[in-house]
């Protein structure tokens, strides 16, 4: 049975990396409780010393995009988005096939 999910994917620059993956942390805490979370993988980049990503899986396009809101207004994202300078990517992807 194939199930499919929506990757999110976002890839930012930020201007203090380990205030940035603190506060990072604290937001990955409260998200595990918003609907539809399935995970969360934080990346940072090893050749641009300001990026960060973040790959967020969600049961579907509608709880992306509910979390998009919360996020908005959850005082556990605001160090998280304060840390971040600029958003070179935002984008969702639909799950196709894993090997």
């Amino acid at each position: 049975m194939r199930t499919t999910t929506i990757l999110e994917l976002a890839v930012c620059t930020v201007t203090d990396k380990p205030a940035a993956e603190e506060a990072r942390r604290s937001a990955m805490a409260a998200v595990r409780t918003y609907a539809g979370f399935v995970s969360w993988r934080a990346l940072t980049a090893l050749e641009q010393g300001d990026m960060i990503a973040d790959l967020v899986e969600w049961a579907d396009k509608a709880s992306a995009d509910a979390a998009a809101a919360k996020v908005q207004v959850d005082p556990a994202f605001a160090p998280y988005m304060s840390a971040i300078s600029g958003v070179t990517l935002m984008q969702h992807f639909e799950t196709q096939d894993t090997i």
